[in-house]
């Protein structure tokens, strides 16, 4: 008896401590994903704030957080004074057309290799290695060559094909995952191959492809070195923009250098909370298999 008490004691403390343990480790995971969001998020949030303040508030002391009485005059001037207008549209059609023909060019693309193995199991593979080589100087020199080096379409172009490697080696990864009784099913049924693809396949695959035009999207808006080589003062991006007021010469515009950070990130955050639906569905759907 006595040593049948003495084991539901032990059994007892040592639920005890795994409790206690279990709430240290909920804490410090806690604290862990606080400290990483102020890590990451206070940058931006400073970067903000100094887009609403006055020009005596950059370098007061002690630091003003929060502006007392917030102003967009800042992102008035950017607008007026800077042309940021038309950078800002630059970068929204470069990035919008160059989604588009990114989806719509790798989507039969993926879907040959993915259902056919053509090139053979390391096409996509090769195809994202090609991506990765450094190919600004001979592009440069075509395009200046043909006299494109300042046009929407020849952008347009050129970031679609920097993209496609990417846009097929995700999707080829959705439409393995497929399965292909259902597509089989429709054209027993009187699809064509095309039509199957279309109305059958694309809805299902469609968070696949929110993921693709998202990361398409962002990329082609974050791209810089392209963008400063192949454009003129007609197409500069927005990013060509930033990066203006941080190379130096920027003691009298702080305020239009932080308003330009917060105008280049805002876009791509909108584009992820319109697929934010699609989004987690199409990364769930590409982490899974079967």
């Amino acid at each position: 008896m006595a040593i049948a008490i003495e084991r539901s004691a032990v059994m007892a403390r040592r639920a005890k401590r795994h409790r206690v343990w279990q709430r240290v480790g909920h804490v410090m995971t806690y604290v862990g994903l606080f400290a990483a969001l102020v890590f990451f998020l206070g940058p931006f949030f400073w970067i903000v704030t100094t887009s609403l303040k006055g020009n005596e508030d950059f370098f007061a002391f002690p630091p003003v957080w929060i502006p007392t009485e917030p102003s967009l005059k800042h992102y008035v001037a950017l607008f007026t004074r800077s042309s940021g207008a038309r950078y800002f549209t630059n970068s929204l059609v470069l990035s919008t057309m160059s989604m588009i023909a990114a989806v719509v060019v790798s989507l039969p693309t993926a879907y040959s290799i993915a259902r056919w193995r053509f090139g053979g199991g390391l096409l996509s593979i090769f195809l994202l290695v090609l991506r990765m080589l450094p190919a600004i100087i001979p592009i440069y020199i075509v395009y200046k060559m043909l006299g494109i080096t300042n046009n929407y379409l020849a952008l347009v172009v050129i970031y679609t094909v920097l993209y496609i490697p990417f846009a097929v080696w995700l999707l080829v990864g959705f439409l393995r995952d497929f399965p292909v009784e259902i597509e089989e099913a429709a054209m027993i049924d009187g699809c064509s191959r095309l039509r199957a693809l279309v109305q059958v396949v694309v809805p299902i695959i469609a968070p696949g492809m929110a993921v693709v035009a998202l990361f398409s999207f962002i990329a082609t808006w974050n791209e810089f070195l392209f963008a400063i080589v192949l454009t003129g003062i007609e197409t500069k991006t927005m990013m060509v923009l930033v990066t203006s007021f941080t190379s130096g010469g920027t003691d009298m515009f702080y305020g239009e250098a932080s308003a330009s950070v917060v105008l280049g990130v805002l876009p791509a955050f909108a584009v992820a909370f319109m697929l934010q639906r699609y989004l987690v569905k199409g990364l769930a759907l590409g982490g899974t298999k079967g």
